[in-house]
Formats: structure tokens, sequence, C-alpha cells
């Protein structure tokens, strides 16, 4: 076993044995943490083994977040590091594939991911937002539209079913995006008529995706195509007003402006977060756009 592979790896992602007479014992557990003092241990041994099929394990990919995650909890620059790794090489996949094809069960961990970090500390947005990317490309923007939107739910009491299926929808809200001609989303004017119904067709876009990798579950489709509804009825596709827009909907509608107020794009500056919510509560064209009960729970939430 290559010990430098894993020398960066903050806790071992396996246990690792010794051979003692004709059997195999124990020297590191899993998630013991690689301090140079055992790492000068175990350069000293003759001989270091693993279970057979677990070799490459160190390499961070969907199958073994958890355990990066999990080791890693209190450490927030860290853990925010691996779930963007991770979403980037799910992003990547779709990107890549002719017909956007990827693993639901790749979104589902990074999702399950974020649901333990904000459960284990209800702080945890308010640690880790210095972390996030200051950067709108779109898996940047869908992962913290996922983070923000388990958060605010987590605040709104959802249960664990409901907190998945809104991270989900979080995740790939924007995912028909990939189909618009990047010109069009890195204009720094105001879009024409005609390049402005093109982008609008990215919730549909982003549900035929969804469709064609076997999500069915009605609430995760029902957010992503209506995320951009407004209370007012001024959104699209369908025109919603208030409460005819579903409670994880209103949710994404939310973070999805909140973190594209919060990052820096092409026409404009960004704003502090706590200037994007005042925008969002009382600017003219904005203040009957949202729910104000859930802006007022995710405002306190950051305090």
């Amino acid at each position: 076993m290559n010990l430098q592979k894993i020398y960066d790896t903050t806790y071992i992602p396996f246990d690792i044995y010794i051979k003692k007479d004709k059997n195999y014992a124990i020297i590191i557990e899993v998630g013991t943490l690689l301090t140079p003092k055992i790492y000068t241990l175990l350069c000293n041994q003759k001989a270091l083994y693993i279970l057979k099929g677990l070799d490459g394990q160190q390499k961070l990919n969907c199958q073994n977040l958890e355990f990066y995650v999990q080791s890693n909890k209190d450490l927030y620059k860290k853990t925010m590091g691996y779930i963007y790794k991770v979403n980037s090489q799910l992003f990547a996949k779709i990107v890549d594939d002719e017909y956007s094809s990827f693993k639901i069960s790749c979104a589902e961990s990074i999702v399950k991911n974020i649901i333990f970090l904000i459960k284990s500390k209800k702080q945890y947005l308010k640690g880790n937002i210095q972390y996030f990317a200051d950067d709108y490309k779109i898996d940047f923007h869908s992962i913290h539209v996922a983070i923000y939107a388990v958060h605010l739910g987590y605040f709104l009491n959802l249960n664990d079913n409901e907190l998945l299926s809104l991270g989900i929808a979080g995740l790939l809200h924007d995912i028909g995006l990939l189909r618009v001609n990047k010109n069009i989303l890195e204009k720094d004017s105001e879009l024409n008529l005609k390049e402005l119904e093109i982008v609008q067709q990215h919730p549909k876009q982003s549900v035929e995706m969804i469709a064609h990798n076997h999500i069915h579950n009605p609430y995760i489709i029902d957010a992503v195509k209506h995320h951009h509804e407004r209370y007012d009825g001024s959104g699209y596709p369908d025109k919603l007003h208030a409460n005819e827009i579903s409670q994880l909907a209103s949710i994404l509608a939310i973070c999805d402006v909140f973190d594209a107020l919060t990052n820096n794009r092409p026409h404009r500056k960004k704003y502090s977060y706590f200037e994007a919510l005042k925008l969002m509560m009382k600017d003219p064209s904005m203040t009957n756009k949202f729910n104000h009960k859930y802006l007022q729970v995710f405002l306190k939430s950051l305090v």
C-alpha cells in the first residue's frame, strides 16, 4: 500500500493491518487521525495491508463522501471543500454526457451529508458561509442553493425525507441552464425578449433532465419546475400566486435569489448577506415576490 497516497487525508479511510505470525492484526483503525507520529510509525513497518477491494477508496467520491464529512464535521472549510469537489464531479458528468445522465445516488449522498452537517450543528451555515465560493458557476450556485434550502427547511421543521427532497431539488434546479448558450448566461447587459424567453425555458429543461434520470419524486419535480414562481403571480412558467406555490418551491425561490444576489455577476457586484435579505424584504421590486414568513426565519437563522 502506498502511504503517500493517504498522507494528505486528515483521517485514515480504512483499517490498516500488519502480518502477525500467520494472521493479520489491525494496527490502525479507520477514522484515526493521521498525525506525523502515526505516519512515521506506519513507514517503519515492513509491510502494511488493507482489505481487498479497498485500495483506491482514499480518492474522494460520492461513495465515500460520508466518511470524509463525518470525520471532519467540525472543520467547516475542509468539509465544504469535500462537498464542492464531489458536486463538481457530479456536474462534470452531466456536462460531459450527451444525454445528461447521472446517478441520483450521488445527488442523494451529497444532500444527506449536508443534512448531517446542519443537524449536527444548528449554526453550521452561519459558521460556514464565509467559505462559500464567490463565483456564480452553475455547480457552485446549485450546491449553495441546496445548503441554504436544507438549512431553511431545517429551521422550518421539515422532516428528513422532506429535507432530502428539498436538497436534491436545490442541487438540480438549474441543470437546464447547462443547455443555454453561455453567451446569454454571461451577458453583461439586459437580455432581450428572445434571450429572456430562452432562459425562462430552463425549469422545463431541468425537469426533462431529471425525468431522464428516473427521478419521479413529485415534490422534487414541482420544486424544480416552480422555483421561479413569485407570490404576486409575476413568476414563471405557470404564473402561480402565493399559496398555489408549494412549500419546497417557495423555499427554493428564496435561496436561488439570495445566492444570486450575494455573488458577483457580469452586470453588478455582489451584495452582503444582510443587504440581500433587506432587498428581498423591502425593495419595491421584490417585496411581494417571496414568502415573508420564510424570509424572516432565514434572517433570524443567520443572526
